[in-house]
C-alpha cells in the first residue's frame, strides 16, 4: 500500500486567510489578512512576552489597516471610534493618506507589519484622548517586529558574517528595536501612574514585571530591580511568576555587574 508517508511543509500562507471588514472610520469595505485560529503551533512566549509561534509570526496580523483612509487599530479596538474621534482623524490622517493595498500579497512581509503598526501608532495617538498604555503596547509589539526581522536577516547566524548590504539593514532595524523597545519602557511607566489597571488585558504585576524586564533591556537596571521586587514581594502573584520575577533580578544584577 505505496501511501506518501511525508509531511507536507506548512507554509506562513496555509496558517492565514483573508478577512472582510468594513472601516470603522470611512465605512470602506475591504479585507485583511488574519490567523486561523487554531492552526499555529504555539512554542512559547520571551520575558518581554512576544509570543512565539511555528512557522509564522503572529504578531505581523494582529492590526487592521484600511487601504482607502489609514484608519488602523488592532482588533480589539478597531470598531471602538467616536464620532468626534472619526472627524478629527479624516482631517489629521485620512486627508493626507494616498492609500496602501496589501490585500493580494500571500502574506505580511515584516515591512509590511512594520507600516501597518506604525499606522495603528499614528491613529492610537490622535485618537483622543489617547491611551498611554495602548502607544506603549503599539510601540512593544513594534519592537517585536523590528526583533523578528533582526532574526530574519541573521537566519541563524552572526552579523560579523553578514554581506555589507545585510549588516547595513541589520543596523536599521536594530536602531528600530532599540528605539520602540526604550518607548515601550516608558509609555507603559508613564500609563502606570496615570492610567488604572488592567492596561491591554493585563494586571498591575504583570505590567510592572513587564516593565521590568523592558527596563532591564534598556539598560536601566536599577529600575527594573525596583519593579521585579515589586513582582516578588506582592501577595497578589502565583509562585511562577515570582520565581521568574527572581531569576530576572539575577539576570539584572549580573548585567548591571558587567556594565561596569
Amino acid at each position: 500500500m505505496g501511501g506518501n508517508n511525508e509531511k507536507k511543509t506548512v507554509s506562513e500562507s496555509d496558517l492565514i486567510f483573508d478577512k472582510k471588514c468594513k472601516c470603522a472610520a470611512c465605512n470602506a469595505d475591504f479585507t485583511y489578512k488574519q490567523v486561523r485560529t487554531g492552526k499555529a503551533r504555539f512554542i512559547g512566549t520571551d520575558d518581554d512576552l512576544r509570543p512565539r509561534y511555528s512557522n509564522i509570526d503572529t504578531v505581523k496580523y494582529d492590526v487592521i489597516m484600511c487601504p482607502v483612509c489609514g484608519y488602523s487599530a488592532v482588533s480589539r479596538e478597531f470598531d471602538i471610534v467616536s464620532d468626534s474621534q472619526r472627524i478629527h482623524l479624516n482631517e489629521v490622517i485620512g486627508s493626507k493618506f494616498a492609500g496602501v493595498d496589501m490585500s493580494n500579497k500571500p502574506f505580511y512581509t515584516y515591512d509590511d507589519a512594520i507600516v501597518r503598526y506604525k499606522m495603528a501608532l499614528l491613529t492610537a495617538i490622535n485618537k483622543l484622548p489617547a491611551k498611554l498604555s495602548e502607544c506603549a503596547f503599539l510601540c512593544l509589539k513594534l519592537s517585536w517586529l523590528y526583533e523578528g526581522r533582526l532574526e530574519q536577516i541573521l537566519d541563524g547566524g552572526d552579523k560579523n558574517e553578514l554581506s555589507d548590504e545585510d549588516f547595513s539593514k541589520y543596523i536599521v532595524y536594530e536602531q528600530g528595536l532599540l528605539q520602540y523597545r526604550e518607548e515601550a519602557y516608558k509609555g507603559f511607566s508613564e500609563a502606570l501612574i496615570k492610567e488604572y489597571p488592567p492596561l491591554c488585558g493585563m494586571d498591575e504585576e504583570s505590567i510592572e514585571f513587564l516593565i521590568g524586564v523592558l527596563a532591564m533591556n534598556c539598560g536601566d537596571y536599577d529600575e527594573a530591580l525596583n519593579y521585579l521586587s515589586k513582582v516578588v514581594v506582592s501577595k497578589k502573584v502565583n509562585p511562577k511568576v515570582k520565581e521568574k520575577a527572581r531569576d530576572m533580578m539575577d539576570l539584572c544584577k549580573e548585567k548591571k555587574m558587567d556594565a561596569f
